[in-house]
């Protein structure tokens, strides 16, 4: 759970969650997240240093090749989420983590049409208005769901991404503003859309 929003800010940064996204999989040296990146080493290795002093990665094990020190990382967890007190901006310094919260929303609705979805221009900001509040909710019910967690998980990936899922639906099943936030933003996509 990311609460400290310097940490946070670190996750705005595209290359910064690819290389997030493979030590969560894969110990890496920086010279092959560099080739899998299509990135050069220094760029890597610099991306490395902050997300190392921050706590999300850390150096697991070193190779001696020849004269060559060669370092591996791992993620030091298999899921990072931010606190939804920092994609809401409700902490000092979260400012820039809320704007990036609302400009993946943004990004939501512009890509709506993909799936069939034509959202005019005039009726999107009531729209996004509306999938903002979505995703607090969402963030709010996984954040309390990941917090009640009493003993270390021995799971793939794939399964505590489903439980953690499934969990997380659970909660908001049982929330009435989700379920008129989810009715309303159904209601608005099948009259404005035409995949609905």
């Amino acid at each position: 759970m990311i609460k400290d929003p310097e940490i946070a800010k670190l996750f705005a940064d595209p290359h910064r969650r690819s290389i997030l996204h493979n030590l969560r999989h894969y110990e890496m040296t920086p010279c092959q997240l560099a080739k899998a990146l299509g990135k050069n080493v220094s760029s890597i290795i610099y991306h490395l240093n902050a997300l190392e002093k921050a706590g999300l990665v850390e150096q697991s094990r070193s190779v001696v090749k020849g004269n060559l020190i060669e370092k591996f990382y791992t993620a030091t967890a298999k899921i990072f989420v931010i606190s939804y007190t920092l994609s809401e901006g409700l902490v000092p310094g979260s400012e820039d983590i809320a704007k990036w919260s609302r400009e993946v929303c943004k990004t939501a609705i512009t890509n709506l049409g993909a799936f069939g979805y034509d959202v005019p221009a005039e009726k999107s900001d009531k729209l996004l208005e509306l999938i903002e509040g979505y995703s607090s909710l969402q963030n709010i019910a996984h954040e309390v769901v990941i917090s009640q967690q009493k003993v270390p998980i021995h799971a793939s990936h794939p399964a505590l991404r489903l439980l953690l899922s499934l969990l997380t639906d659970i909660r908001l099943y049982k929330d009435p503003e989700f379920l008129r936030l989810l009715d309303e933003i159904s209601a608005r996509l099948k009259v404005e859309g035409s995949g609905g």
